[in-house]
């Protein structure tokens, strides 16, 4: 019932700014969440099996915009090939809950496959190493680490609840003192301390929910937002590389990449420290 309230209130958000026509930075960030959220409530009250697929199109659409900005040489398409074709074999994985395959596919099957790929692609051999590490760091980021998420739902779908609102609670925070802190050491350290009693508050309400105990849920709300930290300067680096800056962000132009760098480090982590220590 709580989820079905929460899904439905953020649903009305979206559909009023949608209606009102007004433009705002977080706009795109609102629907990306309210897609993960969709996410949820299928999988939640529908069928796993369904709400997954949503997982994958998040996936898709992100590496998709990742290989649009990367300048890959056209001899490359067999290895741009491969990287699309892990994502429905992960899913598969997280489906039919195969653990191990889940674990090593992309990290150590896709991660050979790509650059023999990309080598059987043409006959230039120059500009392989960029290429094939281009395409690895796509798919470790935005396939292997977005993955979590789908098998952290399996195992607990309020742990996945109880990840994205502190997320949520981080980027709000985040976005709020962007340009009201300009000292680096002062914004990393405000970006760090201030979302902690939000989002400790968060995991633990939510612990019971997820069936942790109090003191995973308040090591999770500490540990979350240094992650969200280490997504953003990874991704920000990123972004800089690619050409893409926060003034020009579009769909396809690195908004996308932009508004999921968040869970980049979080899902993994707060994926396994729930499988190792809290089931």
């Amino acid at each position: 019932m709580l989820l079905s309230i929460i899904f439905a209130v953020l649903s009305l958000g979206c559909l009023i700014r949608m209606i009102l026509g007004r433009h705002h930075p977080l706009d795109s960030y609102l629907y990306r969440i309210w897609l993960l959220l969709l996410f949820i409530v299928i999988a939640y009250f529908v069928s796993f099996s369904i709400g997954i697929w949503i997982l994958a199109l998040i996936c898709f659409t992100t590496l998709r915009e990742y290989f649009s900005l990367i300048d890959i040489r056209l001899q490359d398409r067999l290895g741009i090939l491969g990287g699309y074709l892990s994502i429905p074999f992960m899913i598969y994985y997280i489906q039919t809950g195969w653990y191990n395959m889940f674990v090593l596919t992309i990290p150590v099957y896709t991660f050979l496959a790509i650059p023999l790929l990309v080598t059987l692609g043409g006959k230039e051999k120059k500009g392989t190493v960029f290429s094939v590490g281009s395409i690895v760091l796509g798919l470790l980021m935005i396939v292997y680490c977005l993955g979590h998420i789908g098998y952290l739902a399996r195992l607990s779908i309020w742990m996945v609840v109880l990840l994205l609102f502190c997320v949520a609670a981080c980027d709000i925070i985040a976005y709020l003192i962007y340009h009201r802190i300009h000292r680096n050491f002062m914004n990393i350290l405000a970006r760090y301390l201030l979302p902690i009693p939000l989002t400790v508050t968060i995991a633990i309400l939510i612990s019971t929910l997820a069936d942790i105990s109090k003191m995973h849920a308040a090591i999770l709300g500490l540990l979350i937002p240094l992650l969200v930290i280490m997504g953003h300067h990874t991704i920000d680096y990123v972004k800089v590389d690619l050409g893409v800056t926060d003034d020009t962000l579009l769909p396809g132009r690195g908004q996308i990449l932009d508004n999921t760098k968040s869970l980049f480090y979080v899902a993994p982590i707060v994926f396994h420290y729930f499988h190792h220590f809290c089931m």
